[in-house]
């Protein structure tokens, strides 16, 4: 379950790069290390920005039955105009 999350975290962050223009195929670790940053809150949603544009914001829904629905708002809705 959690690879599966972290496997769709990792493809709209991509999608996000390169809406943005850059060219995912030639970044290096050290970009991302440079350049991209997670903040995670209290409840765990986390916000990931992108040279300081926020472009990606995880939130966790917690399910009647106990379990977590993440849901991921891109764009504008994750916190960018």
């Amino acid at each position: 379950m959690q690879h599966d999350l972290v496997a769709r975290i990792e493809a709209l962050l991509r999608e996000e790069l390169a809406e943005l223009g850059e060219d995912v195929k030639n970044l290096k670790p050290e970009d991302y290390a440079r350049h991209m940053h997670c903040r995670v809150f209290p409840d765990e949603s986390m916000v990931y920005a992108w040279k300081g544009l926020d472009i990606l914001r995880v939130v966790p829904e917690k399910q009647p039955d106990g379990e977590i629905l993440w849901r991921m708002f891109t764009g504008e809705e994750a916190g960018h105009c």
